[in-house]
């Protein structure tokens, strides 16, 4: 049923054909991954009437990863988690105050007079951005990081707000995190750039597939019905073209030592599957040394090995002057 599917539909970035990718997940498998967050059986049955179950496809050109039939998180899927996840002390589900991709997008807009987010979460690049900009505002769709982010002092739009008196103004709009969420990235960057004003910036951040994540599989976090889509640079090249943006400049995150195990655990994992070398010994013999390497570098301090590459690639584009 979903070979059939992906054959009657193209990717929605370049429509080019979409290949059949790893495994097909149901429902119940999906949630399973949560553990041990538990959702209530009302989010769960919220997500069975879009889908039983989801695959991923690779697109033949573009390289964008999309699971069809998509599964899309809802409103309450995302408050359950940051609520479960904050009353069982996991670190799985928390908004960051301090993403690498909030300094590269300050670089970039310093000095501006108009930036609009989307997706603001709790507000903290607002904040941040505020110094640095004359106004800033921001759509977020969760009613809690809503709150958090207006107790701040930061205007956030919810989902029933009209933030139109920013379209078409702004001189800098910026998204992290939020494109691999979409069930239609193409309207959604779309959205982006009518807020922009002529020759302004457009700045997205996603995570990125060429990186270190694509050595779990499979990943929760990466995956319906919290991910949509999976990015790579080859497909928001394909996303710049096909909305008409010039590329200005890209950046790829270094690896931030607090998540070395996707190296020191991980990248072990996927090289021994590749060799079909025996686990066990040969796993710790290879995972150990980073493992104490890296960890301690954190602990001495360190915070990024800027020579390889993390879990972010940010895009920074410009939408036409005229």
């Amino acid at each position: 049923m979903l070979k059939t599917l992906a054959n009657k539909r193209s990717c929605p970035i370049c429509k080019g054909t979409l290949l059949p990718k790893g495994q097909e997940y149901t429902i119940e498998e999906l949630f399973e991954l949560w553990k041990p967050i538990e959702f209530s059986r009302k989010v769960i049955e919220e997500h069975r009437e879009q889908a039983e179950a989801t695959r991923a496809f690779l697109c033949s050109s573009c390289r964008l990863e999309i699971f069809l039939p998509q599964i899309i998180g809802t409103p309450s899927f995302y408050i359950e988690a940051y609520n479960l996840a904050s009353n069982q002390k996991a670190s799985t589900f928390t908004y960051s105050d301090n993403k690498w991709e909030f300094g590269e997008a300050i670089a970039d807009a310093a000095g501006s007079h108009r930036i609009f987010e989307f997706g603001s979460g709790n507000g903290e690049f607002l904040v941040r951005m505020g110094k640095h900009a004359i106004e800033v505002a921001g759509s977020e769709y969760n009613s809690k990081a809503i709150a958090t982010a207006r107790s701040k002092g930061v205007r956030v739009f919810g989902p029933s707000d009209d933030p139109r008196e920013f379209e078409n103004s702004c001189d800098a709009v910026f998204s992290f995190h939020v494109l691999e969420h979409a069930a239609d990235p193409v309207n959604f960057a779309d959205r982006m750039i009518k807020m922009a004003k002529p020759g302004a910036m457009i700045g997205i951040a996603v995570p990125n597939q060429d990186g270190p994540i694509r050595f779990i599989e499979p990943c929760v976090m990466n995956m319906p019905p919290h991910h949509a889509t999976r990015w790579r640079l080859s497909s928001l090249q394909a996303l710049a073209s096909r909305l008409g943006l010039t590329i200005e400049r890209i950046a790829y995150e270094p690896l931030l030592l607090e998540n070395h195990s996707y190296y020191s655990v991980h990248w072990v994992k996927y090289i021994l599957s590749i060799h079909k070398w025996t686990a066990g010994r040969a796993q710790f013999a290879m995972s150990v040394p980073l493992r104490l390497i890296m960890g301690g570098l954190h602990r001495m301090g360190l915070k990024y090995i800027k020579k390889i590459k993390g879990q972010s690639i940010y895009i920074l584009m410009r939408k036409p002057s005229a």
